[in-house]
């Protein structure tokens, strides 16, 4: 054997020794998106809880009793930017958003899907783009859009949910920030217990297409990691 031929087979040998480390690298060290879409039925995100009437205090649900569309947003545009408040911020921050909506739409009422988009958009200055309405979701778009990392603002007919909790059943928006291959779990922001509450995949859509079944996800602006629950 000539040196060019063992020339040769020493870079072979050798090409062979990291195209196989390689190989491993990124077996053990995957994207997040992979790591996100492995198992999508099962996903938690760790989305800080924020109540309608955040003080909740009987004096503070007077001024929150048509907060849940303000609480669910603001839990999902302060997790898409990695940001917390202290509940007397949570509820100014809400008076605001509340302030806003009388300017912009001529009173504070009920809101859907359309408007809610209107209102991030308007409110916080998110372009459009990254702000997603899904149509007519079903359990597979929640899984899908859980597992990207972003949590889920939703509206739902409380009467059908029948939480126990809830002072004001009736329409209502609350964040979706997990799921498991039987419930939905919930930061439900219409309850000051309503903290990763879970509500079984039928009764919560059900409830989600009595009230419309348009749900609204943020694009996320950095990446999150959610974890298994």
């Amino acid at each position: 054997m000539n040196k060019k031929t063992k020339l040769i087979m020493v870079i072979l040998a050798i090409s062979s020794l990291l195209g196989a480390r390689t190989f491993l690298y990124s077996k053990l060290v995957r994207q997040p998106e992979e790591i996100f879409t492995e198992n999508p039925n099962n996903t938690f995100l760790e989305v800080p809880f924020i109540c309608q009437a955040p003080l909740q205090t009987e004096a503070n649900w007077e001024y929150h009793e048509e907060s849940c569309e303000e609480a669910a947003v603001l839990m999902a545009y302060l997790y898409d930017n990695n940001r917390s408040v202290s509940k007397q911020e949570a509820h100014e921050e809400i008076l605001k958003m509340i302030d806003w909506q009388i300017e912009n739409f001529g009173e504070h009422r009920d809101i859907y899907a359309e408007e809610v988009k209107e209102f991030i958009h308007g409110y916080y200055g998110l372009p459009l783009s990254k702000i997603v309405i899904v149509n007519n979701a079903t359990i597979e778009d929640i899984e899908r859009i859980l597992a990207k990392g972003a949590p889920i603002i939703a509206p739902i007919t409380g009467e059908i949910l029948q939480n126990p909790n809830y002072p004001y059943p009736g329409y209502h928006m609350l964040l979706i920030k997990g799921i498991t291959e039987t419930t939905v779990i919930t930061n439900d922001n219409g309850t000051r217990k309503g903290e990763n509450f879970e509500y079984d995949h039928q009764v919560f859509m059900e409830a989600m297409n009595d009230a419309g079944g348009n749900i609204i996800y943020l694009q996320n602006h950095q990446p999150l990691t959610p974890t298994s629950k």
